[in-house]
């Protein structure tokens, strides 16, 4: 949920690089829905649904969709042109790190999206996915 749909889209899509799948007015209503980029097609997916609020209950919710917490993680594998891209766009880091965080198998930096929601930047490349998910998981 947003106040603004183009400028939520615009941070997902134009930032983190997703690909808008649906652009589309139902029933007097905006409706973009975006998904991470690169998904491979056959394989589960999960999407972005962009919705501007309406009532005074979903304009309280904006920005506030985790709580404290991280709203959404995104996972990319050429963590450098991300990275980059973060800064030169003026995206607001969160406590004002903006060092990534440096982990033994890769790097994150937490982010606050248009709306004010925690998103998690992390590297995860074809080198250590597997290994990166196992820790996810555990053994």
């Amino acid at each position: 949920m947003c106040n603004d749909v183009p400028q939520a889209a615009q941070f997902y899509v134009g930032v983190l690089g997703f690909n808008i799948r649906c652009d589309e007015e139902v029933n007097g209503e905006r409706l973009v829905v975006a998904t991470p980029p690169n998904l491979v097609e056959f394989t589960p997916c999960a999407s972005l649904r962009f919705v501007a609020a309406k009532t005074e209950k979903d304009k309280r919710a904006v920005g506030n969709q985790a709580g404290d917490n991280v709203f959404v993680q995104v996972e990319c594998d050429d963590w450098e042109t991300l990275y980059d891209r973060l800064k030169t766009m003026g995206v607001p880091f969160v406590g004002g790190k903006k060092d990534p965080r440096q982990e033994k198998m890769w790097r994150a930096v937490t982010v606050y999206d248009p709306m004010g929601n925690k998103v998690n930047v992390i590297e995860r490349t074809t080198t250590t996915l597997g290994r990166v998910f196992m820790m996810d998981v555990g053994k």
